[in-house]
């Protein structure tokens, strides 16, 4: 059986479809391929010189005329060829196919007959295969088969699990080979921890939500409303949106959607919110497996795998033999991490399954039929957000539950979300009379999709908060003294700017007296996720900084981060932002000190006729800023949660800001480019990905090249999972790590990091790569930065260290 259930019913039986796994390497049965395995004869067949060599393309021919001779239509038999062949890793151009001509001689059409018959009698497959007559379903059915067999071809031809030789003497009968092989398949799928862990079903929609809350906690508002909707949902993919402000308890509400499918897989917006959830998703997991189970959890991200989830298992007392938790070792590299059974990691590894990717159907099929948790979606532009739109629509087909997460949420992206799944169409439930009267439900929200309709409820907010929006000055060394005197009157202060230049020569500002943290993107990893542990330490639901402290932090620290702080200050940003920024204070019940009894927001150039274009330049879309700006500048109290829903419906809406000339001007010059990057982030979303469902075919791959899926993940290519600068994975060593390299290389496998600055990528790919490099695990995927022993970037004119406390500095701080 697979461990990956079809997600639609289909007229191919199992048997044929294990069949035609069974025969996905039919193409070396030719002369081409076993030339290039350096023989000129095969028994007493002389092979022919100059034949195609291709086994995958072989297979996609020999198969389909192989399936006509059987009775079978030729588009049937094309597809189903087509997909067991793509098996290293893409489909193929129709031309390619039609460049693979080779006439089989009778001799090697006879041994291609006992071939195609062995493994038929051996599957016992009778009849016909078949595809479904759905296009949306003929679509799913044929990404499943592709990673079906990709799946079966690793498995196989891993020696530490299938070793070949252990098969009895079997006596060329089919049926006994196909037995012993089956039980080779067992033992290989439980060693490799492929077996299926689902997650129990609860009698009701209370259970559910009890199950992911825990014996203790007692469900908020929202959670009540899931457990309704639970009890109420139809038994069919659907898709459930969740607006609602920081800290009502939207990852549990969203965890206990998963229960009764085949796992889960959350989907975060950075590493850095990847490991923060990571220990909740594993307690989770760990109070929902019945008794003797066992689950694998996968840690799917850049800098995850499963030795970071082996270490962050241990750190919370799983990961041990006779834990229920483990993280399967079979599952290293990006490609298998989603065929772990239960995940978290980066929404980049979900999004290359629709990008034109190497094995990118391999992404799509371990997501096959499990809950699909989106957190932060509001975090992402009109590029990455097409590519979400598009993946939304594929695991609608593979038969997915798919849940949506939000504080602040534009109601465009909402629509779109729902009309992806709903239909284009889709009428609003309930009797509403009105499409648009569905979405004047007021904030906090639970929405949700089925085919062909859509809902709203509203729920009550669990804490209403007022918040007092207050000017800052934008100089470091003032913010610095400001936050200083604030940390020594016993508060805990978060600093969040926006680049972290600006972090670090604020941090630089702060006196040695006062206790602070810095935390952004730029230190190597290990370090990093030091620093990370130590603010959720010092600062989450248990934090012990009992005294005053500072956090200079960029944008690492405004999502999905449980932190609590009593006051902020920030850089200029998109009103959705600020307002994820401000979840970060009076977060949870807690005593106060004097004079922060209050929550408050403190914006930098709030005062200004306009905000220093300095502040977020080539960090955020400018006119976005501006509204933003312009809008807190006019309301100094908000009333959460109803003002966060109001801030970014208008913000992103049709609201027209007052104010002075220069703000209009700039709002109107900002217009013209954000109205063309939208556009043009469309339409490269559009290129970059798959065609939808219902309208792909295999083989209409508008290119023959297909994206290297560690560029697209990393965005590193124009056509990645996400726009940006040229980027480059780096791992600094000194004069000390080179000469250790072989002996070190475990340690410094966790000491990357990404560089964008054009000198340092110039450096970084100009210099040799070191004896060894590329065949060292860990390391090959990164590049070294060489450092000198003082820190020092060498190879570039530019003014570039490594510094152990601020991280890589590039040029010089005042």
């Amino acid at each position: 059986m697979p461990t990956v259930p079809c997600p639609v019913m289909c007229p191919c039986s199992e048997a044929w479809i294990v069949a035609l796994v069974g025969l996905h390497d039919l193409g070396k049965a030719s002369p081409g391929f076993q030339r290039k395995l350096g023989r000129s004869h095969l028994g007493s067949y002389r092979l022919e010189t100059d034949q195609p060599d291709r086994h995958d393309i072989g297979t996609a021919v020999l198969l389909r005329d192989a399936l006509k001779t059987q009775g079978i239509e030729l588009g049937p038999a094309a597809w189903l060829s087509h997909a067991v062949a793509a098996h290293h890793g893409h489909p193929f151009t129709a031309r390619e196919i039609e460049k693979w001509a080779w006439s089989p001689s009778p001799a090697w059409a006879q041994v291609h007959w006992e071939l195609i018959q062995g493994v038929i009698t051996g599957a016992t497959a009778t009849g016909m295969p078949g595809l479904p007559g759905d296009p949306l379903d003929r679509s799913a059915f044929l990404q499943w088969l592709m990673g079906l067999t990709t799946t079966a071809d690793w498995l196989g031809s891993s020696e530490a699990l299938c070793r070949w030789e252990r098969l009895e003497h079997w006596e060329g009968n089919p049926r006994i080979w196909f037995e012993q092989s089956q039980l080779l398949a067992v033992q290989a799928i439980d060693q490799a921890g492929l077996n299926p862990s689902p997650l129990p079903e609860p009698p009701d929609g209370r259970t559910a939500v009890q199950w992911a809350l825990g014996t203790e906690r007692r469900p908020r508002p929202l959670q009540d409303a899931v457990a309704e909707l639970l009890d109420n949902l139809p038994d069919q993919p659907a898709l459930i949106v969740i607006e609602a402000p920081m800290g009502e308890g939207k990852t549990e509400a969203a965890l206990s959607c998963t229960f009764g499918t085949r796992g889960l897989y959350t989907a975060m917006p950075t590493q850095a919110t990847s490991n923060a959830l990571f220990e909740r998703v594993a307690g989770f997991l760990e109070r929902n497996q019945g008794p003797g189970n066992r689950y694998r959890l996968a840690l799917a991200h850049g800098g995850g795998g499963p030795e970071a989830a082996a270490l962050k298992l241990r750190e919370i007392g799983l990961g041990t033999d006779d834990s229920p938790a483990r993280a399967g070792w079979w599952f290293r590299g990006s490609k298998r991490a989603l065929l772990c059974p239960h995940g978290i990691g980066t929404v980049d590894q979900g999004l290359i399954g629709v990008l034109q990717t190497r094995h990118g159907f391999l992404r799509l099929y371990g997501l096959s039929g499990r809950t699909v948790i989106f957190d932060e979606v509001h975090a992402y532009d009109a590029y990455t957000g097409g590519l979400i739109e598009r993946l939304i629509a594929w695991l609608q087909a593979l038969r997915c539950r798919v849940i949506v997460m939000s504080a602040t949420l534009p109601a465009s992206r909402r629509e779109a979300l729902l009309r992806v799944w709903a239909g284009g169409e889709a009428a609003p439930a309930h009797g509403a009379t009105e499409r648009a009267s569905l979405h004047q439900v007021a904030y906090p929200r639970l929405s949700w999709a089925t085919s062909g309709a859509t809902h709203t409820v509203s729920f009550a907010a669990s804490r209403p908060q007022r918040v007092e929006v207050r000017s800052s000055p934008a100089d470091e060394l003032s913010i610095a003294r400001l936050a200083a005197t604030w940390a020594q009157l016993g508060a805990r202060v978060l600093v969040v700017v926006n680049k972290v230049r600006r972090a670090q020569a604020l941090f630089q500002q702060l006196t040695t007296h006062t206790p602070a943290t810095l935390f952004h993107a730029r230190f190597p990893m290990e370090q990093r996720l030091e620093i990370e542990s130590r603010v959720l330490s010092l600062f989450g639901p248990a934090g012990t900084a009992s005294q005053g402290h500072v956090l200079v932090a960029t944008q690492v620290a405004e999502q999905s981060l449980d932190i609590d702080f009593d006051v902020l200050i920030t850089d200029p940003a998109p009103v959705d932002l600020v307002l994820q920024r401000q979840g970060r204070i009076h977060r949870h019940p807690r005593a106060r000190p004097q004079g922060f009894e209050q929550p408050v927001i403190y914006l930098v150039d709030l005062e200004e006729p306009l905000p220093s274009e300095e502040l977020s330049s080539y960090v955020y879309d400018r006119w976005v800023v501006l509204r933003s700006v312009a809008w807190l500048r006019y309301q100094r109290m908000l009333d959460l949660p109803t003002d966060i829903d109001r801030a970014v419906q208008e913000v992103y809406g049709d609201w027209r800001p007052a104010g002075p000339t220069a703000l209009l001007e700039a709002l109107e010059h900002a217009n013209v480019k954000h109205e063309a990057d939208l556009q043009a982030m469309r339409s490269q979303a559009m290129q970059a990905a798959l065609d939808a469902p219902e309208e792909w075919r295999i083989g209409g791959l508008s290119c023959n090249c297909p994206i290297d899926d560690e560029m697209a993940e990393t965005g590193a290519l124009r056509f990645g999972t996400r726009l940006g600068q040229d980027s480059e994975s780096v791992i600094p060593l000194d004069p000390s790590d080179l000469e250790a390299l072989e002996s070190g290389a475990e340690r410094l496998r966790h000491r990357y990091l990404r560089i964008s600055h054009p000198q340092l990528l110039q450096a970084a790919r100009a210099a040799p790569l070191p004896p060894g490099w590329g065949a060292m695990p860990g390391l090959a995927q990164h590049r070294p930065l060489r450092l000198d022993p003082e820190g020092r970037v060498l190879g570039t004119a530019l003014a570039a260290r490594l510094d152990p406390v601020l991280g890589l500095v590039l040029g010089e701080l005042a």
